[in-house]
Order: C-alpha cells, then structure tokens, then sequence
C-alpha cells in the first residue's frame, strides 16, 4: 500500500523574493551594459560634444579657464565652445596691451571677423609703437542680459581698458533656455554624463533638434515677404511677463554698466536694430504684421517703418529687439553718460528706402556682412573717442 503523499510535498517549489527580483533584474542589467559598451564603441567614432551644464545660467562655470601647461594663459571653455568663439589670452594683462572686450549675444558672436579689423586698425592708428591693441569676444549665441550678467561679472576681471556692449534679441528666447535648462541640477546632469549611454542618447536627440532648427531658419531666409511665424514656444509670455522682462533687461544691463564703471573701465553702449522687412514673431503677432506687408508692397516704406516698429514694440514674446530694448539702452545712456553707438540709427539710415530689414540683414536679426561692417565702424568711432594710448 502507498503511503499517501503529505501536502508539502504537493506544492511547487518558490524562489525566495530576493532571487525574483535577482532573476527579473539581472536580464535588463545585462541589457544595459551591452548598450553602454557599444555607446563607448561608438564614441571611439563619433566623439561627444562638451555640455555646458546649467547652459550657462551656473555662476560657477566659467567662460575662459587656465591652459594646463601654461601659466597665465586662458582660454575659452571646451564646454561653452559651441556658444562662444575660442579665444585664448594672457591673465593678468601684459603691460602695454590696451585691451578691449565686446560683450553681447549672437550678433557680437558672429562679429568676430569685423572685431579682428577693428583691432589692427587700431593697432595701426591709435596705439604708440610698442604697444600691443587686443579685441576679446564675449559674445555668447542665445544669451540674454540674464547670463550675459554672468560673462560680465566675469570679464571685469581681465582689466579690459574699454568695453563695447550690443545685446537686445534675446530677452524672451532666454527665458525659454531657461525652462529646459534645469540649472539646479546641473550637478546631477553631469554625473549622469558618466554613462556613454546617456552621451550617445543626448548626442542623437541634439543633432535630430539642431537638424529641425537650421531647416526652418533656411526656410525662412528663403522665404518671400511675408515669412512664417515663430515656432511654438515652451513658454507662453503674458503682457504683464513682457514688463516683467523688460524691467529684468533694464536692471541686468544697468548692473553691467555699474560694474564695468566702478572698475573705471569706460562702456560704450549700441543701440540695436530689428529686421522690420522678414521679422520673427509668434503665430498671434504675426497676423497682426501683415499691413505691414502690404504697406511695403504698396512702396510705403516711411509708413511701413513706423508701423512695424508699432508692432514689434507692442508684441508678446517677440524673437528680436524692438523699440522697447532700444528705449532702455538709450536711457541708460544718458542716465550714466556713456557714449551711445547708435547702430539702429546707421543701419536704418543706411538701408536704401530706410526700412531696417531691406539689404542689411542675414536672418531676423543678425545683419549680413555689409551690416556687420557698419555695426563695427559705429562702435569703433565711438571707442575711439574715449580710448586712450596704453602706457
């Protein structure tokens, strides 16, 4: 006779909880290393891109950094190197060197070739032999009066003898850098940068981003008079946002002024013109635009240039200067006594029927070559004015 079987010896055999977890975990463990050792294969090809972590709204990152290997030597930071152009000079100051240095956003960024002249005319004309005339650029891409503070704060310190400020596009594209920022974590961001994985990830999202980006902006230098209107922003401005920023603008841009001057360094300040023929503004504000259009058309051209500057000033979240901006800097101007180089003024005078936007802009609010050009001859006259030799 069979001895009958006990219930324990019934009942399937259970994995303990701690080999569950083991045995569910260990697959997608497993999984993850392949995917980063084939990530760090990958690099070995395709190097990733240095991140500014913070983008820039992080005191503590620095624009230029000592050379290792090099005493006194600075150059700019492999992490800022898309952003800021490379540059690499001597700290402290030389004697005989009269240094100055142009801080601002893109357009100053993208000056460096006209910077480059100015500085060997004035090392031809200005400067006693034996003195050495030097031009820094500190103009930052997508920088607004927020970060460029920063740069500012920073700069101070590398005795410039004369400095040149041109800022006024990216009041409200700052605020959007911002939003996908995250500055607070920064510190986190870079840890996670440990991982190949995550550097391969980020390097493939940047490039599909920065592919979408340069079509619409291809596609809006290609376009007819009336191009489309701004992508959708992450962050929608209010009116009442639109004063907040422009008094963060008017206090940002006075604190530049009071740093530079309490080191007795003179500031020379631009005005800032706008592309009023193919201006970038949101969906909302670009039907309000279309007169505009048509007044040019029509050969209005004088009604054409007060109107659109009406619209400009008067829009919510606008991708450029506008008479607001250049309001402010030519009180601050005045308040502080500074000289004013008056780019707006030349560039509008100098386009053939007055109309900023004619012949003298590459995009919204970068000017061309020929505009670049003028834009250096107005602050040099004006640097000029309050330079004096280097001893």
């Amino acid at each position: 006779m069979q001895n009958p079987q006990t219930p324990e010896a019934n009942t399937p055999t259970r994995l303990g909880w701690k080999k569950t977890v083991l045995f569910s975990v260990l697959p997608l463990v497993i999984l993850l290393a392949l995917f980063e050792g084939a990530a760090r294969v990958a690099e070995i090809w395709w190097p990733p891109t240095p991140i500014d972590f913070g983008n820039g709204f992080d005191s503590n990152s620095r624009l230029f950094i000592p050379v290792e290997g090099e005493p006194g030597v600075l150059m700019t930071n492999p992490r800022k190197a898309k952003v800021f152009e490379r540059q690499r000079f001597e700290d402290p100051k030389p004697a005989g060197t009269m240094r100055i240095i142009a801080v601002g956003e893109s357009s100053i960024a993208r000056l460096q070739e006209e910077l480059l002249v100015m500085e060997k005319r004035m090392q031809e004309t200005l400067v006693p032999a034996g003195v050495r005339a030097q031009v820094l650029n500190a103009g930052g891409r997508s920088y607004g009066s927020q970060r460029l503070l920063l740069v500012a704060a920073e700069v101070a310190n590398y005795q410039p003898d004369a400095v040149m400020i041109y800022m006024g596009h990216n009041e409200f594209e700052e605020v959007e850098q911002l939003v996908v920022s995250f500055p607070e974590s920064s510190g986190l961001q870079e840890s996670l940068s440990g991982s190949a994985l995550v550097r391969f990830t980020r390097e493939r999202s940047l490039e599909f981003q920065k592919r979408i980006l340069q079509d619409e902006h291809n596609k809006r230098i290609l376009s007819r008079a009336r191009p489309d209107h701004a992508r959708a922003w992450r962050h929608q401005f209010t009116p009442e946002e639109v004063e907040v920023r422009m008094a963060a603008f008017k206090n940002n841009l006075e604190r530049m002024i009071l740093l530079f001057k309490q080191n007795g360094t003179p500031v020379v300040i631009g005005t800032v013109p706008s592309n009023l023929v193919k201006p970038y503004l949101p969906k909302d504000e670009h039907a309000k635009y279309e007169r505009v259009w048509e007044l040019l058309e029509q050969g209005k051209h004088a009604e054409a240039e007060v109107l659109g500057r009406q619209v400009l000033r008067q829009a919510v979240g606008r991708h450029q200067s506008s008479p607001r901006e250049n309001e402010i800097i030519r009180a601050l101007a005045e308040q502080h006594q500074l000289p004013l180089a008056d780019v707006e003024a030349a560039i509008t005078q100098a386009e053939p029927h007055h109309v900023p936007g004619e012949t003298l802009f590459a995009d919204h609010c970068h000017l061309n070559a020929a505009g670049n050009t003028i834009l250096r001859q107005v602050f040099e006259e004006k640097l000029r004015a309050v330079l004096k030799p280097a001893q």
